[in-house]
């Protein structure tokens, strides 16, 4: 009796460690599937994870110039701003684009930019141009003094904004939520209206 008892212990023993063998080499597989995905997912994020595009002041100018002594009021400003998507696999859709232009916190312009909205493909650049009816400042205003000055001087700061909505396209059938986007644009034109070769090319900044 003894003999046979100690049988069957030696057999559980030897099932329970084939099930905790097993079970071991399971959770080996497991844990080793659940990290070949985490890579995977994590390159597929790498390559499909949304860039922001970049914005470049192409060219800026106001007809007529500036006169230190008169509001350039009733004039017209031009610029061009780059557009470039940098994203290898995603598209980017844009709304209607509003464009405006301050001398500090003084309003300069304001006005459609883009009336509609475009689609702009992977690896593009597209030029943002616009033109807009210059409202001031006028010689009245508080900031007229120091707008003056800067004409004098030959160095007039001026910043563009343009606002819009942009949403990624990853695939045909998955588009990103829309999200408003603030473009930034700090310049500086001569007396003349034309921008300063400093600023030619310059970085925006944009924020989402």
């Amino acid at each position: 009796m003894h003999q046979g008892g100690g049988g069957g212990s030696r057999a559980r023993r030897t099932r329970d460690s084939c099930a905790a063998a097993l079970a071991n080499t399971l959770c080996s597989l497991l844990l080793g599937l659940l990290l070949v995905a985490g890579v995977v997912l994590f390159v597929l994020w790498l390559g499909l994870r949304p860039h922001r595009p970049r914005f470049n002041i192409a060219s800026f100018s106001v007809a007529g110039g500036l006169d230190p002594d008169s509001s350039p009021a009733g004039a017209s400003l031009a610029f061009n701003v780059t557009d470039r998507n940098p994203n290898r696999h995603i598209g980017i859709y844009y709304d209607a684009m509003h464009a405006s232009v301050h001398f500090y916190d003084a309003l300069v312009a304001s006005g459609p930019a883009f009336a509609a909205g475009w689609y702009q493909p992977n690896k593009t650049t597209t030029s943002i141009t616009g033109r807009l009816d210059v409202r001031g400042p006028d010689t009245t205003d508080a900031s007229w003094p120091t707008f003056s000055a800067a004409v004098r001087a030959g160095r007039v700061p001026l910043r563009l904004q343009l606002t819009t909505a942009i949403r990624f396209r990853v695939t045909n059938a998955f588009h990103s939520g829309s999200q408003r986007m603030h473009v930034s644009c700090d310049l500086v034109v001569a007396a003349d209206g034309d921008l300063l070769p400093d600023s030619v090319g310059a970085a925006c900044d944009r924020y989402l």
